[in-house]
């Protein structure tokens, strides 16, 4: 005879902080947790386009810290933690992608807009042009319609995401 597992109950619910986690360089990092998280410091032709990416996965997190650390001669991979409310979350216009599969257009579309550099998601000029946040799969391949197993990505676009990120607590944890 199979046992079930013994199921233990969540902790309750309490509006707790959403953590999110950074991977990056070990002289980031410290920028990171002392100073301002800039967004207009991002990359372009992303797949949400310019801005400051994280991830709800510590894992995540780990390989691109290694995957930059080991791109960059000198440096160690650092991973920063981020405790956000989820009230001043909740106060940014956000965007989220549930689905990355084959079918998902609306997200390969965006990804497609971003990844070839254009700029804005799209939006009328007059609402900023910019999500203040956007949330989703990765696109491992986006040519392809192929998304990374297991992973996500939350990024921040705009001056006001860029304030609840700096009202954020913050630090490394590797």
């Amino acid at each position: 005879m199979v046992s079930s597992p013994v199921l233990y109950p969540p902790p309750a619910w309490t509006n707790q902080d959403f953590v999110l986690y950074h991977g990056t360089i070990d002289s980031y990092a410290t920028e990171l947790v002392r100073g301002k998280i800039l967004t207009s410091l991002g990359r372009t032709h992303t797949d949400f386009g310019p801005g400051f990416y994280t991830t709800s996965l510590p894992r995540q997190a780990h390989s691109w810290a290694a995957r930059l650390a080991a791109s960059i001669p000198g440096t160690q991979p650092a991973v920063v933690q981020l405790h956000l409310s989820r009230t001043d979350l909740a106060r940014l216009e956000s965007l989220a992608f549930v689905r990355g599969d084959f079918d998902a257009e609306d997200f390969w579309s965006l990804v497609q807009h971003c990844r070839t550099g254009a700029t804005g998601h799209g939006r009328p000029a007059e609402s900023g042009s910019y999500y203040d946040v956007v949330y989703g799969p990765i696109a491992a391949f986006w040519n392809q319609r192929m998304c990374a197993l297991n992973a996500d990505q939350m990024s921040f676009h705009t001056p006001a995401a860029e304030q609840v990120l700096n009202r954020s607590v913050r630090r490394r944890i590797i």
